[in-house]
């Protein structure tokens, strides 16, 4: 396995982790970035934090992921980096659904004769879908509807 792809296994790992509540994966700390090169393993706890103002020549991180790997049943290994795969799959495929629904969304509003963004729930579902601060508005209209159950 080349340097690149490597660390590019080891961060995406490291992603799969940190979103199922495991080992970080971006860390800030005095206006410093950090990557952090994960074991994909669950059970096991390995991190590598790699900081983006100094980051650490591609031999050396390679050295550290293969050595700690070598630790592990490759097949072990490889089971998980495809089930992180298929799971990055289908989050790729529901939010391309969604962008599809903002596309439709914008077209209709210019086939209206509007503007394509004049559109509130394309505008909503974009800003949701791309982390943006105006998905904040959605969330303090949900926090001041009182609760309701739904079916």
């Amino acid at each position: 396995m080349t340097d690149a792809l490597t660390a590019v296994a080891a961060e995406h790992a490291g992603r799969w982790k940190a979103e199922r509540g495991r080992a970080p994966h971006y860390a800030t700390g005095h206006e410093q970035w950090w990557t952090c090169l994960a074991c994909p393993l669950d059970g096991c706890e390995w991190h590598h934090d790699d900081r983006h103002d100094a980051p650490s020549a591609p031999a050396v991180l390679e050295a550290l992921v293969r050595e700690h790997v070598a630790g592990h049943d490759v097949a072990d290994v490889l089971a998980s980096l495809t089930a992180a795969r298929d799971a990055t799959a289908a989050v790729n495929a529901s939010n391309d659904r969604a962008w599809d629904v903002v596309r439709l969304r914008r077209q209709e509003a210019a086939e209206r004769g509007e503007h394509p963004y004049s559109d509130e729930v394309a505008q909503q579902l974009s800003a949701a879908l791309v982390g943006h601060a105006d998905h904040q508005a959605v969330r303090d209209q949900l926090d001041a509807r009182p609760a309701t159950t739904t079916v």
